[in-house]
């Protein structure tokens, strides 16, 4: 047993994390047959529905309202009943929505991260972030990352994501965890990231995709030799030009993965397939249909019902992605998702041209609780626009805390510019954009590698 296994083990064990229990669980549900798991996945909705009527006001007077009892949901087919619950409806019932016999002592927030452009805060129990996790870690696994071996962190850097807590801090590093600030990443810090990540040894990456991408970009105008067993690409579209540079670059394969704050581990990729297997020990993934029905399968937006999250349930909730979900295809008796439909953000450039990756925006909403949606648009290479739907209490100071935050990381040299709007609507295709480079050489609408034209910084 490693330092790091038997720190785990004792944490778990004086915290009552029930760690061991889901872990155990998903390694058996692997050789279920598909039978096997609708029947466990239906007798747990049959178990969150009974805890919503009884516990959970919103839901209690929904079910009342349309004539529903508990005993009317036998399987997911039955759901029928149940509206889409929609971002608007978690903020405007959100304290109707927490179950009134669980403790608040129990449970833990989350911020979403923004990825689908509207950021909102959502209550967890210890066994719904338990599976959550242990789902992950699976998918981990599935790319050959075991929960010990050290591996390289590229994400939010000094802006960063909530504190993480002393016992995630701790665990990181006895298992050799190396983490590199994703926004702070430049041609001038290259260097150093690359000597550290040698250093480390690891070879597993997990980051943001854009910035793994651009990773990758500079290690090879640098010639620098970095290998890795598998990187773990994940919150954007992975673009297949951006896969095809990052696996011959780092000689690696390229699996990501896929999650929302609200309800987070929602399909993992295996080695050999393209699809996301997703979890459904977890997680129940519907299709919203163009013409407003639902289905099992297909093309549409996606409706996802965490089976475990007990103290604030998301039931058929509308979280803002969409893609295409098919039947089993591979050796996992789960559902797939054979495609995934935006989260795609353009790269963002510094006034010095620097490239960083778009999901600063996401991590700098993050920071203020009065914006329903944003969409951030660099008009000229130092002209930045970022339109704004406000909440009432948009003020004067959250409007300066976006102008330092993306000055900080963008130079003092760009001009921003604030709209405050009352819409955002959809481009043509459909799908959302949070993030736009229109001064790039390549159309940020083509998806395609994005190159700075030099000419516009002299």
């Amino acid at each position: 047993m490693t330092l790091f296994s038997a720190a785990q083990a004792a944490r778990w064990l004086i915290t009552r994390y029930p760690g061991h229990k889901y872990r155990d669980l998903l390694a058996k549900s692997e050789n279920w047959s598909r039978q096997e798991l609708q029947s466990f996945r239906d007798s747990k909705l049959q178990a969150l529905i009974n805890h919503c009527y009884e516990n959970v006001p919103y839901y209690r007077h929904l079910m009342d309202q349309r004539g529903i009892v508990p005993s009317d949901i036998k399987s997911t087919s039955d759901l029928n009943g149940f509206p889409i619950l929609t971002k608007a409806d978690v903020r405007a019932h959100q304290r109707d929505l927490l179950a009134q016999n669980i403790s608040r002592m129990k449970t833990s927030w989350t911020k979403t991260g923004g990825t689908t452009g509207e950021p909102i805060r959502v209550c967890k129990n210890i066994d719904c972030v338990a599976m959550a996790a242990a789902c992950y870690a699976r998918g981990l696994r599935w790319g050959g990352l075991l929960p010990t071996a050290p591996r390289v962190r590229l994400f939010g850097g000094s802006l960063g994501m909530d504190r993480e807590r002393r016992s995630k801090r701790i665990g990181a590093f006895l298992r050799g965890e190396l983490f590199i600030p994703a926004f702070e990443l430049r041609s001038k810090t290259a260097a150093e990231y690359f000597r550290q990540i040698r250093q480390s040894r690891a070879r597993f990456l997990i980051g943001y995709a854009s910035a793994i991408f651009r990773l990758a970009t500079l290690a090879k105008e640098r010639n620098e030799e970095i290998e890795f067993e598998t990187v773990f690409p994940t919150a954007e579209l992975m673009l297949d030009e951006w896969e095809r540079t990052i696996r011959n670059v780092f000689k690696c394969r390229v699996l990501p993965y896929y999650g929302s704050g609200e309800v987070n581990s929602l399909g993992f990729c295996r080695p050999g397939s393209r699809n996301y297997v997703v979890p459904e020990e977890h997680v129940l993934i519907e299709i919203l249909r163009s013409d407003g029905s639902l289905a099992e399968h297909g093309d549409g937006r996606f409706v996802v019902t965490d089976l475990d999250n007990y103290a604030m349930p998301i039931i058929r909730y509308l979280n803002g992605d969409a893609g295409k979900l098919v039947p089993p295809q591979n050796s996992s008796p789960c559902k797939e998702i054979e495609r995934l439909d935006g989260r795609f953000n353009s790269f963002l450039m510094t006034d010095s041209g620097e490239l960083v990756s778009g999901v600063i925006g996401t991590h700098i909403f993050r920071h203020t609780v009065s914006v329903k949606r944003y969409q951030v648009i660099q008009e000229e290479p130092r002209r930045l626009v970022i339109k704004v739907i406000p909440k009432n209490e948009f003020s004067e100071h959250d409007s300066q805390l976006l102008r330092q935050l993306f000055s900080k990381y963008l130079g003092g040299g760009i001009k921003l510019e604030i709209e405050l709007v009352s819409d955002l609507p959809l481009p043509p295709s459909g799908k959302s954009v949070f993030v736009i480079n229109r001064c790039l050489e390549d159309s940020t609408d083509s998806l395609t590698t994005p190159r700075v034209n030099r000419e516009q910084y002299k």
